[in-house]
């Protein structure tokens, strides 16, 4: 979903702020937004446990529930993307012939009709994009028993982090495609910055939110924060100084004429916003959500043992802290996902009008 947004930001930055330098990634974005939602769609469903549950979902919605509000939101988001890239690509599928003419849209002029409509959809695109993160967060923030995620920070922390990933993604499919000629260092230029200056908020939210979990947390919360710090205390470093490599090197002009540049620098941030999604887990699921203050010891605070579900004499029967790793299965459809993802890419670029001639 991080990049899904990044994808169509960077092409309604083209029509609302009026960044022509970028126009030749315009349909990139589009297509990077539409690939990326459609995975995220497909992810919904093994979290239902059953597919055919989601015609529950569009029958019976139940609007309390955060599941409902993702859902509505990701299909919004997949029909805007969609569109966007139609009308991008109107001109060019106007001028083909065969089976792309057929679906071009009869107008006197699709160049100025593709102009016109991307300008007037460029604000709602990227209300969207930004509205995709903010759901997702509260998603997670509205969970009662974890209490590292509740926090008012989390939602404009997924937008900024969202958009540094999401922008990387395009750029590496952008210099897949294109190369780095000079006439795209403009393009190469401006989306580095804007990489920069996304992320560097997502480091400014993160550290806001641990500083003051850290200054007014009960024991409880400062528990939390250690799980992430010390017991993934590598993980963490990985996270803020990987990107930060990444941002440094994409500030380079000279690492920005090389393809293996761009795409070292791109690879270091997005594998650095994976591992900060990750690390929502632990802190949430490694530490018991339940206490409790024995009597006369109001500085104490022991965790309610939770039942295992399983017994035998030599085990310990009562779980007080979870180890969370991701599970096979958790990691398959993950990689099947992302593998989605590529293949939608690839195929459009070889098929449809995706890539600005000249």
């Amino acid at each position: 979903m991080g990049n899904a947004a990044g994808g169509l930001v960077v092409s309604s930055m083209i029509y609302l702020f009026g960044v022509a330098a970028l126009k030749p990634f315009a349909r990139i974005g589009a297509l990077c937004a539409f690939a990326n939602v459609s995975a995220a769609m497909l992810i919904v469903l093994p979290d239902l446990g059953r597919p055919f549950r989601v015609l529950n979902l569009l029958l019976h919605p139940q609007i309390m529930s955060p599941l409902v509000w993702d859902v509505i939101v990701l299909n919004l988001y997949a029909f805007l993307s969609l569109t966007y890239l139609y009308l991008l690509m109107l001109p060019d599928l106007a001028a083909s012939s065969g089976v792309l003419k057929k679906i071009a849209i009869p107008v006197n002029d699709p160049a100025g009709f593709s102009d016109t409509w991307a300008h007037r959809l460029a604000p709602v695109s990227l209300v969207a994009a930004v509205g995709i993160h903010v759901v997702t967060a509260w998603i997670f923030s509205t969970q009662g028993a974890r209490g590292w995620w509740h926090t008012a920070v989390l939602a404009p922390d997924f937008v900024a982090a969202a958009l540094a990933s999401g922008t990387a993604v395009v750029m590496c499919v952008a210099v897949l495609c294109y190369g780095t000629d000079e006439k795209f260092q403009a393009a190469f230029r401006i989306l580095a910055v804007f990489i920069a200056t996304a992320f560097l908020i997502h480091i400014f939210l993160m550290y806001n939110d641990f500083v003051i979990h850290a200054w007014y947390g009960a024991d409880e919360a400062k528990d939390i924060l250690a799980i992430t710090l010390r017991e993934y205390g590598p993980a963490h470093a990985f996270e803020v100084l990987a990107p930060l490599l990444g941002v440094a090197l994409l500030l380079s002009r000279r690492v920005r004429k090389t393809v293996s540049g761009i795409m070292t620098g791109c690879l270091l941030i997005i594998s650095g916003i994976f591992v900060h999604r990750v690390l929502l887990m632990p802190a949430a699921f490694n530490q018991m959500p339940l206490s409790l203050t024995p009597l006369g010891s109001p500085n104490t605070h022991w965790s309610v043992p939770i039942a295992s579900g399983r017994y035998h004499p030599l085990a310990d029967t009562f779980v007080t802290h979870h180890s969370y790793f991701p599970t096979f299965v958790e990691i398959l459809i993950f990689t099947g996902a992302l593998s989605f993802v590529c293949f939608v890419v690839i195929l459009a670029v070889h098929n449809l009008p995706v890539l600005k001639k000249g």
